[in-house]
């Protein structure tokens, strides 16, 4: 891990000499990232679409098997088999963001430049306060409400409570730790959000949803 942190405390220091600001240098790092993880983000919001669209046939199979635990497992599967869903799918995006984050956050740590650095009136290196906190809090919240594959029913349940942690996760990370951490959390909502609307989502309907063959 202390490769990795190290490498990206190198970039951040490549970025900073390039565009003359660490600011500046931690947007641009965040936006690389988001460009490497857009056919990921893509396929992840296929996934889950095809999630939904199969959803009234999946309540039908848990009404019917609801007494017979090993039949509906079985009938679970066989359905998203058919279909290709893999409904853990809404956890890939986290599974690689996380990681990110948590380097991120040690990266900005170990720069001793970026300490001093300010931007747009705030010390990167030093906690950016209650304020940074809400923003970031509030973007996070924002790249979930407006994500259109937000499930329903018990996926749904377990969507919002994602959600309420990765606000509450975010808000604490932006009180926590230095302004640069949040302006990281910031700038990634914000391109999760641009991406919605810029790029080109699939769009899923029953007609071309159709399951694959069985063997």
């Amino acid at each position: 891990m202390q490769y990795v942190v190290r490498f990206l405390s190198s970039i951040i220091d490549w970025l900073a000499g390039l565009t003359g600001s660490y600011g500046l240098a931690v947007i641009g790092l965040t936006v690389a990232f988001r460009l490497v993880l857009l056919p990921l983000s893509i396929m992840q919001a296929r996934s889950l679409q095809m999630v939904n669209l199969i959803k009234p046939e999946e309540d039908k199979i848990r009404k019917k098997y609801k007494n017979d635990p090993e039949r509906l497992q079985m009938e679970l599967m066989d359905l998203y088999g058919r279909y290709k869903v893999n409904p853990a799918s809404s956890c890939i995006g986290l599974a690689v963001q996380m990681p990110l984050l948590m380097a991120m956050i040690q990266a900005l740590g170990f720069n001793e430049s970026l300490k001093g650095a300010t931007f747009l009136g705030l010390t990167l290196g030093a906690p950016g306060g209650w304020v940074m906190a809400v923003v970031a809090g509030l973007t996070t919240y924002l790249s979930f409400k407006f994500s259109p594959t937000m499930g329903a029913g018990p996926q749904g349940q377990s969507q919002t409570v994602m959600v309420i942690f990765m606000v509450g996760l975010m808000l604490y990370l932006g009180w926590k730790y230095a302004a640069g951490v949040s302006l990281y959390i910031i700038t990634a909502n914000l391109m999760g959000l641009l991406e919605k609307y810029v790029v080109p989502q699939p769009q899923l309907t029953p007609e071309g949803a159709r399951p694959s063959e069985k063997r």
